[in-house]
């Protein structure tokens, strides 16, 4: 049986390499582009969210105010130098917001949403959630990333520990921790396990984020998979 290449396969092989070596191109180009590309989109979806819900409004009452109302306003100043005042009135706002966050009339208004039915239960769930990030702000606490067995014996997933408790049995140390999924690491699992259940890491908190975002293309070259014999 004759296995050289005929004349035909020959002449092929040129064009294929033209072809793999532009569709390679392209890929590298959606690569490069592709980052920019979401990180555009989410700026723009939180824009556009936050335009909704109160930078419009804002913004109608700053060009009320600069030109008066049933002036047409020059369009650079309604789409640029509008929006700009608006957001740094609104930043404002918050700072100010801020000052009071401690003061008797922030825990006036906690006690009268509490006491409201219906919205005692949504309002509490968020506040505690809040305060506890903010509490942990203040402490300077940082996540620190670990191993956990999941979904099944013998894998393990990387972690963020995020708090602990102590178990009422044993005494043992319980770890609270959050496994994000790929490739949208705000999705995931809040799992509790002991602590000797778990494999320290040294990967911090970016490189385990950017490895599970690329799904472990971008992994860092070493980890402690195995934990060290003490």
């Amino acid at each position: 049986m004759n296995n050289e290449p005929t004349q035909e396969s020959t002449k092929m092989e040129p064009k294929w390499s033209l072809i793999t070596s532009i569709r390679n191109r392209i890929i590298e180009g959606l690569l490069l582009v592709l980052p920019f590309a979401i990180t555009y989109w989410v700026i723009a979806w939180l824009y556009q969210t936050f335009r909704g819900l109160i930078l419009d409004a804002v913004i109608a009452k700053v060009v009320e105010v600069v030109f008066g109302v049933g002036v047409e306003p020059p369009e650079f100043f309604v789409n640029f130098v509008a929006p700009a005042i608006a957001i740094l009135v609104v930043l404002f706002g918050l700072y100010v917001l801020g000052m009071f966050l401690h003061s008797r009339i922030h825990r006036l208004f906690d006690w009268v949403v509490l006491h409201v039915p219906g919205v005692t239960v949504i309002y509490a769930s968020v506040r505690k959630m809040f305060a506890t990030l903010q509490s942990q702000r203040q402490a300077q606490k940082f996540q620190r990333v670990v191993l956990v067995p999941f979904p099944h014996p013998g894998m393990k997933v990387p972690a963020f520990v995020t708090s602990s408790c102590v178990d009422v049995a044993t005494g043992k140390k319980i770890l609270c921790v959050y496994v994000p999924t790929t490739p949208v690491p705000t999705s995931g699992y809040m799992l509790m396990l002991p602590e000797e259940e778990v494999t320290e890491v040294s990967w911090s908190l970016d490189d385990t984020l950017q490895a599970i975002m690329s799904g472990g293309i971008s992994v860092p070259e070493k980890v402690e998979y195995f934990p060290i014999a003490g």
